[in-house]
């Protein structure tokens, strides 16, 4: 008795190689970008709490694409170190990845927006210490949330760039991830997988008794974002054993359905956003629509930490602005900002690291991984 073609093909796929190109995982980040940009949308026009079903389903997606960010992450993180454990070139590449990106947006936030958006007047705001210091605080990650003197006080949300706050856990879990590859850790399956156990039972565990002592936010969302950035580690370490399939896709959504409500939701609705990212990430989509998805320019970076000022500046122009008027000039502009971010500022750092190398004299003694950090560092 022959097996159905349907039943094949819902049951048939793979992890493709990162090392290849041919996958979808920039655009899929563009995607999770632009899902965060919706759900700001409706949070600096209404403020918080978010109320309604709609909305209320929106912030709720917003968490999903976050959740995906750290995966991908982990995931390809892990497809560099357990290549090589070339720190020199992991860290230039993860510092290049984020500073140069996050020091442009500072500066036009602080000697920009700032000035002329302040109801201080430029005079009286670079009068204030808190201008000042205001670089520091954000590129040093000590306050991802501060403020400038007299800007955007009256909306609904008074943060200078919301988004920035994700960036302290991405660059503890790279550090993290450092220390686990040097300690040969990514090298052992079995090691992985003593990870992704502990990730969950550390997230169970803080939906069962949250952590309220000091420090109780950084331990929550340490434990959401480390779990995902396990989950997309396990995956990688885990990719011949695990096929990636239509029927893995509706299994893994069923059972993030049956444990919501519990506390194994956040933990199992990772688990279902990272095996339907990636079979998503590795399904391959015919034609020139599929060459477009796969060679589109990874905006995703500037779409992400300049969408929220250009819809805080958009807000202080237009207040009478709702939900999908501030998503109508919000999509296109940071879009817009995100390529010019990508092309002048992203692409040519990144470019720089082997000069920077070639500096200090450190050689590049595996250049076929480096290849593959550049890559992944996109």
């Amino acid at each position: 008795m022959s097996v159905p073609n349907w039943f094949g093909a819902l049951t048939s796929g793979g992890h493709g190689r990162l090392e290849d190109h041919s996958n979808n995982f920039t655009a899929i980040r563009i995607g999770f970008a632009f899902l965060v940009l919706c759900g700001h949308a409706v949070m600096l026009s209404l403020g918080l709490p978010v109320m309604g079903f709609w909305e209320e389903l929106i912030d709720k997606t917003v968490h999903f694409a976050l959740d995906g960010f750290f995966i991908l992450s982990g995931y390809m993180i892990a497809a560099s170190l357990m290549r090589s454990t070339d720190m020199t070139n992991y860290a230039l590449s993860r510092v290049l990845r984020i500073f140069p990106g996050l020091i442009v947006a500072a500066l036009l936030l602080w000697l920009v927006v700032g000035p002329l958006f302040s109801n201080l007047g430029p005079a009286s705001y670079f009068a204030q210490a808190e201008t000042w210091t205001f670089p520091l605080i954000i590129l040093s990650q000590v306050d991802p949330h501060a403020g400038l003197p007299g800007v955007f006080s009256d909306h609904p949300m008074g943060q200078m760039n919301g988004p920035l706050w994700t960036i302290r856990y991405e660059l503890l879990a790279y550090i993290a991830a450092g220390f686990l590859a040097v300690a040969g850790v990514f090298r052992r399956t079995s090691m992985v997988l003593l990870l992704l156990v502990a990730a969950g039972i550390l997230s169970i565990a803080q939906i069962v008794q949250p952590w309220e002592g000091i420090g109780a936010a950084t331990v929550d969302s340490s434990a959401r974002f480390g779990g995902a950035f396990i989950i997309g580690v396990a995956f990688f370490a885990l990719r011949d054993r695990i096929a990636l399939t239509p029927l893995g896709c509706l299994v893994a959504i069923l059972a993030a359905i049956v444990f919501s409500g519990t506390p194994a939701a956040m933990i199992t609705g990772q688990l279902a956003v990272g095996y339907v990212t990636l079979w998503a990430g590795f399904l391959r989509v015919p034609g020139r629509v599929g060459t477009a998805v796969r060679e589109v320019e990874d905006v995703s970076y500037g779409v992400y930490i300049l969408h929220w000022p250009i819809g805080q500046v958009t807000l202080a122009l237009i207040p009478a602005a709702g939900p999908l008027g501030l998503l109508a000039v919000m999509a296109p502009a940071a879009l817009l900002a995100g390529w010019m971010m990508r092309v002048w500022v992203e692409k040519p750092a990144l470019a720089l690291k082997p000069r920077i190398r070639s500096l200090f004299k450190l050689g590049n003694k595996h250049p076929k991984s480096a290849a593959l950090h550049v890559d992944l560092a996109r």
